[in-house]
C-alpha cells in the first residue's frame, strides 16, 4: 500500500485538546495515557506498518472502523486518505473519538453511535475494508454471530476485513487482562461471577464467523504481510521463524496463532 501522507499526524488545536481532555476526565480516563491521548501515535508505529504491507490501496477507499474506541485507528485511516465511518456502542466514547479527530484537524470521519451492532446504519456492500481492532472479543457471546453477519452484509463483494489486536483464546494468558487460564473456562461458569472474566476469541470463529467462502490472505509465507509488518515493528526474525514454521505445518495464517489474532479476510465475489 502506498500511504498518502508520509508524516505522523500531529495535534494542531489547543482548544480541541482541552475539550478532549475534559471528555476523557469525564470518562475517568487520563488524557496523556498512551492508550488514550497517545493512541494515534501507537497506531502510527504499529497499525500503519500492517497497512503498508497489505495488498490494498487506501486512498479514496470506504472504510468502516468497527468499535472505534478513542478513534485512533479511524484517525489513521483518514490521515492516509480513506473515506472513514466509525461506530461504537457508547455515545460518550464516540464523543471522545470525535474530539480526538478534531484535535488532529480531521473533521471528515463519519462517527456514529450505534447501540446495537447487530443493526448497522449502512447500506449493503457499502465498505471495501472493515477494521476490527481489539473489539470482537468484547462482543457478548450471544450476539457475536449476528454481529459478524451484519459486518458481512455491509462489506462489498471482494472487500476485506482486517482483524488486529484481538485477544486469542488459544493462549493460556488473556492478552488484555493478563489473567491466566480464564480463556479455557467454559461459559456456563460465568454465573459464578458478578462480572464474567474477559476472554479472547477462538481463531476459527474469527476466520469462519463472517460467512462462507472468506479467504485468509495472511499466510505463513515470510514475504506476506504478517511477517513483514512484524519485522517492521522490530520483532526479531529468530522469534518469527518458529511461528511461521508451525503455521506452515498447520496450514493456517501465523496471525491466528499469535497472542493477539491478526488476519486479513477477503469476502468472496470479487
Amino acid at each position: 500500500m502506498d500511504t498518502v501522507s508520509p508524516h505522523r499526524p500531529i495535534v494542531n488545536s489547543q482548544q480541541k485538546q482541552q475539550a478532549f481532555d475534559a471528555q476523557a476526565h469525564k470518562l475517568g480516563l487520563k488524557p496523556r495515557d498512551p492508550w488514550v491521548g497517545g493512541y494515534v501515535d501507537y497506531e502510527w508505529d504499529h497499525l500503519r506498518l500492517v497497512l503498508d504491507a497489505m495488498p490494498l490501496q487506501l486512498e479514496g477507499v470506504p472504510v468502516l472502523e468497527f468499535g472505534c474506541n478513542v478513534g485512533a485507528s479511524a484517525i489513521l485511516f483518514s490521515h492516509l486518505g480513506a473515506h472513514v465511518s466509525a461506530t461504537d456502542i457508547s455515545a460518550e466514547w464516540v464523543s471522545l473519538a470525535r474530539l480526538n479527530a478534531e484535535r488532529y484537524g480531521i473533521d471528515n470521519i463519519d462517527f456514529r453511535h450505534v447501540p446495537d451492532s447487530r443493526q448497522l446504519p449502512f447500506a449493503d456492500g457499502q465498505f471495501q475494508l472493515i477494521a476490527c481492532n481489539s473489539v470482537l472479543e468484547y462482543v457478548a457471546p450471544g450476539q457475536i454471530a449476528a454481529v459478524q453477519r451484519e459486518l458481512d452484509r455491509v462489506l462489498a463483494p471482494g472487500g476485506m476485513i482486517l482483524l488486529t489486536g484481538t485477544s486469542n483464546r488459544l493462549w493460556p494468558q488473556e492478552a488484555h487482562s493478563g489473567l491466566w487460564l480464564v480463556n479455557y473456562l467454559p461459559r456456563w461458569l460465568d454465573r459464578l461471577w458478578g462480572k464474567p472474566p474477559q476472554r479472547g476469541m477462538w481463531p476459527w470463529r474469527a476466520v469462519h464467523g463472517f460467512g462462507p467462502g472468506y479467504a485468509n490472505l495472511d499466510t505463513a509465507d515470510p514475504d506476506n504481510f504478517f511477517a513483514r509488518s512484524r519485522l517492521s515493528m522490530g520483532a526479531p526474525a529468530a522469534k518469527l521463524k518458529p511461528l511461521l514454521w508451525v503455521a506452515r505445518r498447520l496450514g493456517v495464517g501465523p496471525g491466528l496463532l499469535a497472542h493477539n489474532i491478526s488476519c486479513l479476510l477477503q469476502k468472496p465475489g470479487a
